[in-house]
């Protein structure tokens, strides 16, 4: 049975805005933290998190597709490394611009693999919200750096870790998806973080704390949602998250509002909107 809801959009959207602040406190303790260090509080946290939900009966573990959990984790591990790595080596704008190219890489995969398609209006929307990330950002192609080579690498990972979400959600919980994931980048953290830790102090640890407890609801709203709506309606609403890292900047360090990111911003609510508004989103009985 198909019927419209909005709660597919809305946990998309609130993942959207857990996820610009994530991103943020990553850039700040990037200056002090390495980054795999970074990495393996941000999962590991996420971990006890998940875990204390599923004893409190809060959310539940199902696992029937364990080749597909196997991939989405090892995927999505390396996507969040790479994502984390790129945030270091670039300015934050860039990271997070090229990250989140992420629904358009997830939409070439579902059309390959889940055999979704897109009608023209779609694809016109999905433009138009990527000329909206650009115009925010004011990127230029012609000074892509190693952060940004990451940033990029990181965006078709997440890409094919989405697809597997969508056809995960058909047969595992939401927990037991998020759990491999944050596992997955537990275990790879732990390779980088050899011979390459520091001391932290109580500031940092409380920063790092929030990163993982932050990182871990914003990912079980993202996997959430995809059950209820489809890869490209959940994909061009995620990519609000680059709007809200653009407004927290602005709060945090000062930056103004610039006219291009009023019209990238109304760029990318608007072909948001359309999407919410245009697709039904299936409610799994």
């Amino acid at each position: 049975m198909q019927r419209t809801d909005m709660n597919g959009p809305a946990m998309m959207f609130a993942s959207a805005a857990l996820f610009s602040i994530m991103a943020l406190m990553v850039k700040i303790l990037s200056s002090t933290v390495p980054p795999a260090e970074i990495i393996f509080f941000r999962s590991f946290i996420s971990v006890v998190v998940i875990l204390l939900l599923g004893v409190t009966g809060k959310v539940h573990f199902h696992a029937h597709a364990k080749d597909k959990l196997i991939f989405r984790g090892i995927v999505g591990g390396i996507s969040l490394m790479l994502y984390f790595y790129s945030i270091t080596m670039t300015s934050l704008s860039n990271a997070v611009l090229l990250a989140y190219t992420y629904p358009i890489f997830a939409s070439m995969f579902s059309i390959m693999y889940l055999k979704e398609t897109l009608t023209r209006e779609k694809i016109i929307f999905i433009i138009a919200a990527f000329l909206g990330l650009l115009l925010i950002l004011q990127f230029d192609f012609s000074s892509l750096n190693t952060g940004d080579m990451l940033a990029l690498m990181s965006a078709i990972t997440s890409g094919m870790a989405v697809v597997s979400i969508r056809e995960l959600r058909k047969t595992d919980s939401a927990a037991m998806i998020v759990l491999s994931f944050v596992l997955s980048g537990t275990v790879f953290s732990l390779f980088f973080m050899k011979g390459n830790l520091v001391s932290l102090h109580r500031p940092d640890l409380l920063m790092l704390l929030l990163i993982g407890v932050i990182g871990a609801f914003g990912q079980l709203f993202m996997t959430a949602a995809y059950k209820l709506c489809s890869t490209t309606l959940g994909g061009v609403i995620a990519m609000s998250s680059v709007v809200m890292t653009a407004i927290l900047s602005m709060i945090v360090f000062g930056e103004r509002l610039t006219p291009n990111m009023i019209i990238g911003g109304l760029l990318i609510f608007a072909s948001a909107s359309f999407f919410s508004r245009s697709e039904s989103c299936a409610i799994a009985k």
